[in-house]
């Protein structure tokens, strides 16, 4: 690649003041979702609720979508690290905390979840996203069961890749049934109930 093609491939970071004032509409943005709901809320609102103009709005996300989309990649990554801080040795302690995390978080959330869920369907404009985010919750599952097959906690014959795979599927699928019932089970159970039965046939 020459150095021109470089040039235009590599966006520049963002000053100072620019990362601050990004910072303040995506706030603003997600105050006025959880307040007013997605649907109902404008670029105009956005720029009005941080103080800018609304071509600033645009100029940091192009679209109201980025602001789901950014929420849900920073939601997810916080978790992880949450979860990663962990010191407890027991694998099923750090899995449990990890799905319990990201259940109480979609339930203080519920207006974002919901249209995230509707967004990422098949080939939805947040699927890719999604898919991302599914990779990253995979590794990190991986790193906790080969630790649990290390400690004597899940059966050593058990594929760890195949079971790390398992529990992204059983929190995606927990979740749009959540979303697709109106909320109206509980999240954090229902995660809890398939957790404690998927581990317990691979426990040692």
């Amino acid at each position: 690649m020459n150095d021109a093609a470089s040039d235009i491939a590599t966006p520049k970071p963002l000053s100072k003041r620019a990362q601050a004032n990004r910072e303040k509409i995506f706030l603003a943005a997600i105050t006025l979702i959880r307040e007013r709901g997605y649907d109902a809320v404008t670029m105009s609102d956005i720029a009005k609720a941080a103080g800018v103009a609304r071509a600033s709005v645009f100029n940091h996300f192009p679209a109201k979508l980025a602001f789901l989309g950014e929420w849900f990649e920073r939601f997810t990554y916080q978790v992880i690290e949450q979860a990663k801080a962990q010191t407890s040795n027991s694998c099923r302690a750090r899995l449990g905390f990890l799905l319990d995390a990201l259940a109480a978080g979609a339930e203080a959330n519920r207006e974002i979840i919901v249209h995230i869920a509707s967004l990422a369907m098949g080939h939805g404009p947040l699927a890719a996203t999604e898919s991302e985010l599914d990779d990253a919750l995979q590794i990190h599952f991986l790193e906790l069961i080969e630790a649990g097959q290390a400690n004597g906690e899940i059966r050593a014959d058990v594929n760890p890749g195949f079971l790390a795979d398992l529990f992204v599927a059983l929190l995606t699928v927990t979740a749009h049934d959540w979303v697709n019932r109106g909320q109206e089970t509980d999240f954090s159970k229902d995660l809890s109930d398939r957790f404690d039965a998927l581990f317990s046939g691979v426990a040692k």
